[in-house]
């Protein structure tokens, strides 16, 4: 227990700075060791951070130099708070956030006090994933049976789902927690335990449904109503619906009152479909039809507390149309053709524009029998083997070269996602987890898989200009916070989210284990992007922005989780969406390979 506090108390005190938090770097005077006020501190790192705004007193954070993401980081626990009675160590995260509140109004400080039981609730999390992980890989070790080696490919694929969610998110500091889900609850239904359960079901009106019969769209996976315990003569004017477990009769019961839909929604009393959760937790695998999955809504929240994970209707509907538009590109365009996959999600429903009450079907494409399909989310996590997944895998699919397999990754990846932006004006929210690698023995190797683009941003001008035709899906968008006028929107999503999550946390996590040093590493990503502007100038694209952002400026945007997602409203923060607020303070990596 002791270790999860204090690696959840690490990793929040590096967000608190990397985010400048009540503007403690800011504000803050980066202090030499030896000009501190004493002389045997608890830890002795070269540089201390004062910050003197905060109360009556001076808190004392012992910080390192940092390229990554940050200026300055957290150099080790404990911080040290000065006060008239002398020094106190600060070591838990509950009392620093208790610091870092004083002062403030009564609805900001309790941002703060909820944030702190998220730690809490992290910290809980992280203990029973890290016993299942301990669990998990003793069995694989003690049986010798290898998933990653299947003959089914959607068993292959569970696993490194499985090994992804035991590797925590690399920003969000508290991404272990699954707010709205029991201890109990964990075991049941997150991916770390990745149990098969039933699917509850809820009959509805039919005249409050919208989209296709489940029966239809869910390919004739939803039961009749007497499976589930209901009048079989209820099919006359209702649908079945499929929902979460842990959606409640209380659930139904307040949706029913606040929306006045008494007497048109039933929870059926019997459950029906056997599922297993994935690393989104809420998208389902069924059990016995590969490729299908079904994305339902849950009353919890991840990636902070504002972050609810429910199912706008919208997003049905916008998602159909990113995908559909994705599609046409990747058949047209040369650049992408043979590159890029895209999961089929056309088929959804929702019950009365209720965002607690719809699914998503999503169909993995045809043809991936032979194929190994691992998200870039675990990329970095251990295997029960000993070594990480990249190196798996570049051992099962480039002959042990590491290069090779990160050579083929940047390929794939870069070439892509700058083609989209600087093209056809579109960046997608394609992270971590949305970010699926195909791999397998015919060329090319490595192909990108992608799913749930239902947020990116289409700069509409850009696309109506190189594509007049595709101009129609942007126009049909229900979230206009999709299209935006200028380029700067793309630049921030590739940046913060291609670059940094999907290539340079790759880059930190193989410079940590020895294959190439950063500098080297860093050199590759730098070379591919510079060949790549390099060749889409040739072409006639614009790439001035891209490669100033990328290149030359010595800072990056990143993006501000923490604040947006937990510690402050959208109204203090002006973002119009809390997974897009961005602060341009990260040290541009890709200036360290000059």
């Amino acid at each position: 227990m002791r270790s999860q506090q204090d690696y959840i108390c690490r990793r929040v005190v590096d967000a608190l700075l990397r985010e400048d938090v009540r503007e403690t770097l800011s504000r803050g005077r980066i202090v030499p060791a030896a000009d501190a006020p004493w002389s045997d501190p608890p830890v002795r790192p070269g540089h201390w951070l004062a910050v003197e705004h905060l109360g009556d007193g001076c808190l004392w954070i012992p910080v390192r130099p940092c390229t990554f993401m940050q200026e300055w980081a957290l150099y080790d626990l404990p911080l040290l708070w000065q006060s008239s009675s002398g020094y106190d160590r600060l070591d838990d995260i509950s009392a620093i956030l208790a610091l870092f509140r004083q002062g403030l109004d009564q609805a900001s400080a309790a941002d703060f006090a909820d944030y702190a039981q998220e730690c809490l609730t992290a910290v809980e999390h992280g203990v029973l994933c890290a016993q299942e992980r301990q669990r998990y890989f003793a069995e694989v070790q003690r049986s010798g049976q290898c998933a990653h080696l299947s003959p089914r490919w959607q068993e292959r694929q569970l696993h490194y789902e499985r090994l992804a969610a035991f590797l925590d998110h690399p920003l969000y500091p508290t991404a272990r927690a699954k707010l709205g889900l029991s201890p109990d609850d964990l075991v049941l239904y997150a991916p770390e335990f990745q149990r098969p359960f039933q699917l509850r079901w809820v009959a509805a009106a039919r005249a409050i449904h919208f989209g296709p019969e489940a029966a239809t769209s869910l390919q004739e996976l939803c039961p009749g109503f007497a499976e589930v315990g209901l009048d079989a003569r209820l099919s006359d004017d209702h649908v079945l619906l499929p929902v979460h477990p842990l959606f409640t009769q209380q659930m139904l019961d307040a949706l029913a009152e606040t929306h006045s839909l008494q007497g048109k929604l039933m929870l059926a009393p019997k459950s029906h479909l056997e599922v297993l959760p994935t690393l989104s937790v809420r998208t389902l695998v069924v059990q016995g039809k590969p490729g299908l999955h079904i994305k339902l809504p849950m009353a919890i929240r991840t990636l902070g507390g504002k972050n609810i994970r429910t199912i706008k209707p919208g997003t049905i509907a916008d998602g159909h149309a990113v995908q559909s538009l994705l599609s046409r590109i990747a058949a047209q365009d040369a650049d992408i053709a043979g590159r890029l996959l895209l999961t089929d999600e056309s088929m959804g429903a929702h019950i009365n524009h209720l965002p607690e009450l719809g699914y998503i079907l999503r169909r993995y494409p045809a043809g991936l029998e032979q194929a190994t399909v691992v998200p870039v989310a675990g990329l970095l996590a251990a295997t029960p083997q000993g070594l990480l997944v990249a190196e798996e895998l570049a051992q099962r699919f480039f002959a042990g070269r590491l290069e090779d397999f990160l050579d083929a990754y940047l390929e794939s990846t870069l070439r892509t996602h700058l083609v989209l932006w600087l093209r056809y004006g579109i960046a997608l929210e394609s992270n971590q987890q949305n970010t699926m690698l195909v791999l397998g023995t015919e060329a090319p190797t490595l192909r990108l898989l992608l799913k749930d683009n239902d947020a990116p941003r289409i700069q509409g001008a850009r696309l109506a200009a190189r594509w007049p035709t595709l101009a129609a899906f942007a126009d049909s968008l229900q979230d206009r916070r999709i299209v935006v006028d200028d380029e700067l929107p793309l630049a921030q999503m590739f940046t913060t989210i291609t670059l940094q999550l999907n290539v340079a946390v790759l880059i930190e996590g193989l410079a940590g284990i020895g294959h190439l040093t950063r500098r080297q590493l860093y050199g590759c990503v730098r070379d591919k992007i510079e060949a790549l502007l390099t060749e889409l100038a040739r072409q006639g694209e614009d790439t001035a922005l891209a490669r100033r952002t990328l290149l030359e400026d010595d800072r990056q945007y990143v993006k501000y989780l923490l604040t947006a997602a937990s510690l402050k409203p959208k109204a203090a923060t002006g973002a119009a969406d809390v997974n897009k607020f961005y602060g341009k303070s990260g040290p541009n990596f890709l200036k360290e390979s000059l």
